[in-house]
């Protein structure tokens, strides 16, 4: 497999792209849109900020947003936790991606040589199972100011609706699609695919549509929703396993395939967090795409955090978004395949029924 850079169409046109206005998407429901994402707050630098913490602040204490260590524990999901979402798909849509960005999305090479880099974090669940939220990791990074894009399964969305929304509300973090119920779309068929797919973006609509409607975001200001896009701009396969049918039905939607280019190894418990946070130290590069996890199957992950941030911060580094890391770059190293550190290694997913975890051999 060889790495595909081409050159980024320059960054207004690329700005246009993200901000092109919604459209209606077929088979949707026929009622009116949520507000189009009219101050985008693009910074002087290239950063797209999201949220608003007039409404972070409006609609949460102090005390509801950190959270408790319990958060973070595993529950059996009841009977029924498998149906179909109450919207199975959303009203509003992206335009289409542009050829540069259709293929899977591992690194970037940033403009004038910036030390950026994005930090990931993979918020999913599997049928039967109901994973939690470490609220360690997202204090941290609120704390510090930190910059990171969450991708959230649908499922996980609607088990836990006021984490969604706090993330979904808080202008440092990013909401990608993860999927509806985090399966091998590799395995699945077409009809699947876009469920899996438009399930996830719909169940995020809804969720924003029911935090418009708090009187508390009312109390922020009557522009403050307009911040917090109107659907996810981004999305990761389960497990790192893609095929060109999905591929392709993501670049109709304009939702970017990110990959990863940086594996710490958080999903298992042998990993401690200075582990994981030398592996981070060691192959950081400008432009990396870190995956990680806050579901409370990352080990040791909210440990890690304090050894390898101010380090990186150290060597320059700043933290961005992944549509802030695609604002800022030159070029965009991407795949037409998908794997985790080299092609082929993901297979074996593919003889594995009932996985839920990422555990890359290195």
């Amino acid at each position: 497999m060889h790495i595909f850079k081409f050159a980024l169409i320059p960054a207004l046109i690329l700005f246009l792209f993200l901000l092109f206005p919604a459209e209606s998407l077929p088979g949707a429901e026929n009622s009116p849109p949520p507000p189009k994402l009219e101050n985008p707050l693009l910074s002087p630098t290239g950063n797209f900020t999201f949220g608003s913490e007039a409404i972070l602040r409006a609609c949460w204490t102090e005390e509801a947003l950190r959270g408790s260590p319990e958060d973070k524990q595993d529950r059996s999901a009841p009977s029924g936790s498998s149906s179909p979402p109450e919207r199975t798909g959303p009203k509003n849509r992206r335009a289409p991606l542009p050829p540069e960005l259709q293929n899977s999305i591992r690194s970037v090479q940033p403009s004038g040589g910036e030390k950026i880099l994005a930090l990931t974090f993979d918020l999913c669940e599997s049928p039967g199972e109901i994973t939690g939220y470490d609220a360690g990791i997202v204090n941290y990074l609120r704390e510090n100011g930190i910059r990171a894009t969450f991708f959230m399964s649908g499922r996980w969305m609607r088990d836990h609706p006021e984490k969604a929304l706090q993330l979904m509300a808080d202008p440092l973090f990013e909401i990608g699609n993860h999927s509806w119920s985090h399966k091998n779309l590799r395995k699945r068929s077409p009809r699947k695919i876009r469920e899996e797919i438009l399930w996830t973006q719909g169940e995020y609509e809804l969720l924003r549509e029911n935090l418009a409607a708090r009187p508390c975001v009312r109390n922020a200001g009557e522009t403050e929703m307009d911040r917090i896009p109107p659907v996810p701009l981004t999305f990761r396969f389960p497990f790192g396993t893609c095929k060109p049918e999905a591929l392709k039905f993501l670049a109709e939607l304009g939702l970017p395939a990110i990959q990863w280019s940086l594996v710490p190894d958080d999903r298992g418990d042998d990993h401690s967090s200075p582990q994981i946070a030398r592996i981070i130290l060691r192959e950081a590069r400008p432009g990396s795409i870190v995956v990680l996890h806050a579901n409370g199957h990352g080990y040791h992950t909210a440990e890690a955090l304090p050894k390898l941030i101010p380090e990186l911060r150290k060597a320059g580094y700043e933290f961005v978004t992944v549509t802030g890391l695609l604002t800022r770059a030159r070029k965009v190293s991407n795949f037409s395949d998908c794997f985790e550190l080299k092609p082929g290694d993901n297979y074996r997913y593919d003889f594995i029924t009932g996985v839920t975890a990422l555990v890359p051999q290195r």
